[in-house]
């Protein structure tokens, strides 16, 4: 949040804390990232990770949750500084790790930063796909911040959240794990909305895109889609690849085509749900030859991840089977959705810019 002289530009946050509401700012990857950025800091780099860190205590905001933090202890110019922690615990904030830390420590806390446990990847959340039993959850995150933001004298509050992971999706092209983060983002949207429906004539909820990413085309060649395939790609291209990696490296690279051809028809439903081509199965062959009979191993690499090259033709191939396509692995020039409901909703009833997304959330709200 600056402008093009890099001076500082109030957010909407900003401008419902002054009106005296409590905000609160969360998101599925780290608080330090972009979007959660420009919400409560004011630095002209979105990789300034330490000093963005620096202006969340400045911002005072009520509740702030993720990820973690990506350089707690490193500036910009990759110098050592002090641990942002303490410096976040003097100035009032409780640390919670996890969603039951959260539950023990949130009746006593003044102010809030909730982030998954110890040793937990600090980047984000675990992809939905990927989740395992006692992982922290986008829905858990909104559940704590709007339980956090309403005890006490009730002012009413301002929230942020972000469905963080759907974009990293996108940019790697993982057509199954777009859909899955989506429906995980709706299950947090589902948590807003439920409380909405207990406050129905004083709460607004919006829900819109930064941007659109990766020129995503539902129909590809007929008239027909297949997304039902969808639901047998049981991880992420990135938590295939990891499987892919281990057993690699538990069967010393020696992976025959029949043992590879079993696992993706677990990992994916090939073969066994999902019928395939002659030439869809030959570029599976083709890429196991190269990668472990030649060893030739190439990582494809997308804007947040790298992945074995079975992985990458493995989704390829799901894309086809889903009917489904893709113009780039960035972000494209394509129209957003804006969803409202609520108090204020019909201002959201047109095309707009998205710099006017904020400022009729404030109209909405009477900030001045």
């Amino acid at each position: 949040s600056v402008g093009e002289d890099k001076n500082a530009i109030q957010t909407v946050a900003e401008k419902a804390r002054k009106a005296g509401k409590k905000v609160g700012v969360a998101t599925s990857v780290s608080i330090d990232h972009a979007t959660p950025a420009a919400f409560y800091a004011h630095q002209p780099d979105r990789g300034m990770y330490y000093e963005i860190a620096l202006d969340l205590p400045k911002a005072a905001f009520d509740f702030y949750a993720g990820g973690g933090f990506l350089k707690p202890n490193t500036t910009y110019e990759k110098q050592e500084a002090p641990s942002i922690f303490p410096i976040f615990e003097e100035a009032g904030y409780t640390v919670a790790r996890g969603y039951n830390d959260y539950k023990a420590k949130a009746g006593k806390a003044g102010k809030m930063i909730l982030i998954q446990e110890e040793g937990a990847d600090p980047s984000s959340l675990p992809y939905a796909l990927d989740r395992k039993e006692g992982d922290l959850t986008l829905a858990q995150i909104t559940e704590s911040a709007i339980d956090f933001l309403t005890k006490g004298k009730n002012k009413g509050f301002f929230l942020m959240v972000e469905g963080g992971k759907i974009d990293w999706a996108c940019h790697a092209n993982d057509v199954a794990n777009v859909f899955s983060e989506v429906q995980d983002m709706d299950n947090a949207i589902r948590v807003a909305y439920e409380f909405y429906k207990k406050h129905p004539k004083e709460t607004l909820i919006v829900v819109t895109a930064d941007h659109e990413t990766g020129g995503i085309v539902l129909g590809t060649g007929r008239y027909e889609l297949n997304l039902k395939a969808l639901q047998h790609q049981k991880h992420s291209t990135e938590g295939l690849s990891r499987r892919i990696s281990e057993l690699r490296k538990a069967k010393s690279n020696k992976v025959t085509w029949e043992e590879m051809k079993t696992f993706l028809g677990e990992e994916m439903g090939f073969w066994k749900q999902l019928p395939l081509s002659w030439e869809q199965e030959k570029r599976l062959r083709d890429e196991f030859e190269r990668s472990f009979v030649r060893n030739k191993v190439v990582f494809a690499e997308s804007m947040y991840s790298k992945s074995e090259p079975m992985a990458a033709r493995a989704k390829e191939v799901m894309d086809e089977i889903a009917m489904v396509g893709w113009v780039s692995g960035g972000h494209s020039a394509g129209f957003v959705p804006v969803f409202a409901i609520g108090a204020g909703s019909h201002l959201f009833g047109e095309k707009i810019d998205n710099t006017e997304i904020p400022r009729r959330i404030a109209k909405a709200a009477g900030y001045k």
